[in-house]
C-alpha cells in the first residue's frame, strides 16, 4: 500500500511538473509576447509556474518526508511520535528557523545571500516538511521587515514565497533520499545530494525568476549579473549549511 501511494504521489509530482513546463514553452517568455519585464503576464505566469513545479510538488514530498519512517528527525526520540505536517515539532522548528532566515535576508542587500546558509543547514538537519513551512511563511516574514529590497512588486512576494518553499523542500527530499535512505554514511552521497540542492535551487531562480519575468535580452543580463554578484555566495553558503547540517545530524546519533 505505502508503494502505491509513494507511486501516486510522484506520478502527480512529474505530472504537475511536465505541465508546468509545457504552460511555460507555450506562452514563450522569452519572446515580447508577454510584456516587459515584471509585467503582469510575466507575473501571471510566473505564479503557475511556481506553482505547478515547485509548490505543490514541494508539498507532495513533503508529506511523503513525514511519512517515512526511514527518515529519523533529529530531537525526536518517542516512537510513538505522530509523524505529521502540522506537528507541534515540525511547526516549531520551522517557526524559530524562519525567524533567523528573514533577518538574515537584510544582508541580501548587499548582495550577500546569507539566507542560503540556513535554507542549506534546515535542508539537511531538519528535512523537507521543515523546509517547506518555514521558507514559504519566512519570505513573507522577510519581505515584510525589509529583507528583500530587490523585489520590484508586493504581487510578486508569493510567488517568491513559492519558489523558495518549494525549492527547498524538493531540494531537502532528494538529499535525503540520496543520502539518509542508507544507514552507511558516504561523503560521494554527501556530495552528490548537494549538488542536486543546488541543482534545483538553479532552476527556482534562474529559470522562473530569471527566465519567466523576462524576457531573453533582460533574462541573460540579471543571470549575468547574479553570478557576478550574489550567486557565488548563494552556492558557497548553501554548501556550508548543508555541511554544518549533515554534521549535526551524524553527531545527534539519530
Amino acid at each position: 500500500m505505502l508503494f502505491a501511494k509513494k507511486s501516486l504521489a510522484y506520478s502527480i509530482i512529474a505530472g504537475s511538473i511536465v505541465l508546468g513546463v509545457l504552460v511555460v514553452l507555450a506562452f514563450q517568455p522569452w519572446g515580447p509576447g508577454l510584456g516587459p519585464s515584471f509585467s503582469p503576464a510575466r507575473i501571471a505566469l510566473a505564479y503557475v509556474a511556481a506553482f505547478l513545479t515547485l509548490f505543490l510538488p514541494g508539498i507532495i514530498v513533503a508529506m511523503l518526508f513525514v511519512r517515512d519512517k526511514r527518515f529519523k528527525m533529529p530531537l525526536i526520540r518517542a516512537r510513538e511520535v505522530k509523524r505529521t505536517m502540522l506537528s507541534t515539532y515540525i511547526l516549531t522548528a520551522a517557526a524559530v528557523v524562519a525567524a533567523v532566515y528573514a533577518v538574515g535576508g537584510i544582508l541580501t542587500g548587499v548582495n550577500i545571500d546569507l539566507p542560503a546558509l540556513i535554507t542549506g543547514f534546515t535542508a539537511t538537519y531538519f528535512g523537507a516538511a521543515v523546509s517547506l513551512i518555514a521558507w514559504f511563511v519566512g519570505f513573507f516574514v522577510r519581505w515584510a521587515i525589509g529583507g528583500a529590497p530587490w523585489l520590484r512588486t508586493a504581487l510578486l512576494v508569493p510567488t517568491l514565497a513559492m519558489i523558495d518553499s518549494g525549492t527547498w523542500a524538493l531540494a531537502s527530499y532528494a538529499y535525503w533520499r540520496i543520502v539518509r535512505v542508507s544507514a552507511k554514511y558516504s561523503v560521494v552521497r554527501v556530495a552528490l545530494g548537494i549538488i542536486a540542492m543546488i541543482a534545483i535551487h538553479m532552476y527556482g531562480w534562474l529559470c522562473i525568476y530569471a527566465g519567466v519575468l523576462n524576457p531573453a535580452p533582460a533574462a541573460i543580463a540579471y543571470i549575468a549579473f547574479a553570478f557576478s554578484t550574489w550567486y557565488p555566495t548563494a552556492v558557497m553558503f548553501i554548501i556550508l549549511g548543508a555541511l554544518i547540517g549533515e554534521a549535526m545530524y551524524r553527531k545527534a546519533k539519530i
